[in-house]
Formats: C-alpha cells, sequence, structure tokens
C-alpha cells in the first residue's frame, strides 16, 4: 500500500503548480533506448518548420496571383488555329519551313489538343474522373 500525501494527489492545487514540462519525448527515446532531444535541436527544427511555412506561403501567394498558370484557360480551338497560322507566316522567307511549322500546328490542334482538352475537362471534378475510370474499365472487360 502506498501513501500519498495531499499535494501529490491528482487535482489538489500544489500538484498543479508544480506540474513539470511535458515529458513525452524523454519517455519516448527511454522506451527506444536512444538519448532525449536536447533543447536546442527542437528549436532548431521550429525554427525551420517556420521557415517552411513561410516560403509555402509566399509560394501560394505568388501562384495565385492574377495571370498566373493556375488561373489560366486553354485557348479555344480557333484562337490555337490562328497562332499556329501566325507562327508559321514568320518563316515566309523560307516556305518549306512554314509548311512544316503550320503541319506541326493541325497535328497539335488534330490530335494533341483534344486529348489535352478531354483531360482537362474530365479531371475538372471528381465524380467525373471516376466516372470515366469507370467507363474505361467497362469498356475494357467488357469486350
Amino acid at each position: 500500500m502506498t501513501i500519498v500525501s495531499e499535494e501529490g494527489r491528482e487535482g489538489s492545487s500544489a500538484a498543479l503548480e508544480r506540474a513539470p514540462e511535458s515529458t513525452a519525448p524523454t519517455r519516448a527515446c527511454a522506451r527506444e533506448g536512444t538519448p532525449p532531444p536536447s533543447a536546442s535541436s527542437l528549436q532548431a527544427a521550429t525554427r525551420r518548420a517556420r521557415a517552411a511555412h513561410r516560403l509555402a506561403a509566399r509560394a501560394g501567394e505568388f501562384l495565385d496571383r492574377p495571370g498566373s498558370l493556375v488561373h489560366a484557360h486553354p485557348p479555344a480551338f480557333a484562337a490555337a488555329r490562328e497562332r499556329h497560322h501566325e507562327a508559321a507566316a514568320r518563316h515566309e522567307m523560307i516556305p518549306v519551313l512554314g509548311a512544316v511549322r503550320l503541319a506541326w500546328g493541325y497535328a497539335h490542334l488534330l490530335l494533341i489538343k483534344p486529348v489535352l482538352n478531354f483531360l482537362e475537362w474530365d479531371t475538372e471534378t471528381p465524380l467525373r474522373f471516376f466516372a470515366a475510370i469507370a467507363l474505361v474499365f467497362i469498356v475494357w472487360f467488357w469486350s
């Protein structure tokens, strides 16, 4: 049987006044057999975490400004076609390069841009994405 004094009982004012700092890291290290972290190492880790948080906040502000890639929309097919024609017209001195550039433009408009636009539309909401994945599995395993 253990005798506990009044000041050591839980809830008494004396026990609350003398409550030591948290010893959870020290107890965990004692169980694992590693030395407890020093206060300076904990402060250094806290400083690094705060610096990383400040950096992430600045990066978020940088990415969230108007006109950034986050707020950009892909050009419509007509606008993309006009840009390809303008780029091909820059090669007026060497018509072969203009023709190659225009061929690339139409390959981009007919093969690449529809796939990218569909992927963008499909991944706009999680419901669309999972519906498309389910449709792919149904078509893949049905045939």
